[in-house]
């Protein structure tokens, strides 16, 4: 294939793609190893269960940009939570209170509890985890949230809440209340995040990068026969 350039065109060539072979081998080993991570995790990249009470009827928080050291409430750009599906965990401490967990858009969910005590997440520090929260004052009580249709996605009742959603762009808030709408919230809580592209991408990687080798050995073990030179006719002695 290569043979119809020149000697420097076709060494640029090899180089070239060997490099991009080795290049799209090395994304797929590490995709893959970031997949197999993320399947022994239990399928998401989770933060570990903390706990987060209130005196008040609900806790909310918006988007969150996680560091190195901290984390504090904003809309990360780029956010790789739009291309992954968000688990969020919930797990009353007291096992006898049902509670709620939703996920709205922001100025819907600020419009639910405008007029509510409540908590809003502000930043936290993460070794050790410490989170602070701003204090919103309101009545002390709030709305059923299951008859609002604005939610995304939501669980409520007794016992642990897990709730599951496929993230798209925009501005998000997750709020956790007491199923009655009564102050007092305390709960453990975990977001895990699950980027379902890393199996696929590492198999197209690996796989685009074999081509470039797997051509090249296939080619080095087929004979190749050389076209027969053309013969020169055969001249009388007299013409010599």
């Amino acid at each position: 294939m290569l043979n119809k350039f020149g000697p420097v065109a076709r060494v640029t060539a090899r180089v070239l793609a060997w490099t991009v072979s080795s290049l799209l081998l090395l994304a797929g080993v590490a995709a893959g190893v970031v997949a197999a991570i993320q399947a022994d995790t239990d399928g998401y990249f989770s933060t570990g269960r903390h706990r987060f009470t209130t005196s008040a009827v609900a806790l909310k928080t918006d988007e969150i940009d996680v560091g190195s050291s901290s984390a504090h409430a904003a809309d990360p750009n780029p956010d790789i939570g739009e291309v992954a599906r968000v688990r969020i965990k919930v797990d009353p401490v007291d096992p006898n209170v049902p509670v709620f967990v939703g996920i709205g858009p922001k100025d819907e969910v600020e419009s639910f509890l405008r007029g509510s005590a409540y908590d809003d997440f502000v930043s936290a520090d993460l070794k050790p985890f410490q989170a602070h929260f701003r204090h919103v004052p309101g009545a002390s009580h709030v709305p059923d949230p299951t008859r609002r249709t604005f939610w995304v996605a939501s669980s409520s009742g007794v016992g642990p809440r897990t709730l599951t959603w496929n993230k798209t762009h925009g501005a998000w808030s997750v709020a956790v209340l007491r199923l009655d709408g009564a102050p007092n919230v305390d709960v453990r809580a975990s977001i895990g995040l699950r980027f379902a592209f890393l199996a696929p991408t590492a198999a197209a990687c690996l796989a685009a990068g074999l081509l470039w080798p797997t051509w090249r050995t296939i080619r080095h073990l087929t004979p190749h026969h050389k076209a027969p030179q053309p013969h020169e006719p055969h001249r009388p002695a007299s013409e010599a």
